[in-house]
């Protein structure tokens, strides 16, 4: 059980990784703006406000907790908390992805309508499945 712990873990920080270096830089796109359109299907002509990097930050440390929490769950490190929170948030990291998952692969559009079609994409053909796929995992890690 550590080791898909341990595997959604890694997938979990390296997904939080990526939003960290959005604050600094919009790789794998050219600008900020190409970022914003594939990445959250920003619909504007300028990039985001003031507002992105500490969006980009919440998803990291959101992330972040998420993969300390299901390492804790799997007993690969002692808690510091009781069993009952790391149950209810090994729960809800699962719920999470799950329903953002189906919610990607179940709306008609992938999306909003008036999302850029390279989000529209993306969330269909990445997004979403690789949420199913780390909630499904986190979901294992919570019924051991």
């Amino acid at each position: 059980m550590s080791a898909i712990a341990a595997t959604t873990a890694v997938l979990l920080t390296g997904a939080g990784l990526l939003h960290a270096l959005w604050t600094v830089s919009p790789w794998p796109w050219k600008t900020q703006l190409d970022l914003a359109h594939a990445a959250m299907g920003w619909t504007g002509d300028e990039p985001p406000g003031r507002w992105f990097v500490p969006a980009c930050l919440a998803v990291t440390a959101a992330l972040t907790a998420a993969s300390y929490a299901l390492l804790l769950r799997a007993g690969v490190w002692d808690s510091p908390f009781p069993d009952w929170m790391v149950t209810v948030a090994v729960w809800t990291v699962a719920g999470v992805l799950l329903a953002r998952g189906a919610s990607g692969l179940l709306d008609p559009s992938s999306g909003s309508a008036d999302a850029p079609a390279v989000y529209r994409r993306l969330n269909k053909r990445v997004y979403a499945p690789l949420c199913l796929v780390l909630g499904g995992l986190t979901t294992v890690v919570a019924v051991s």
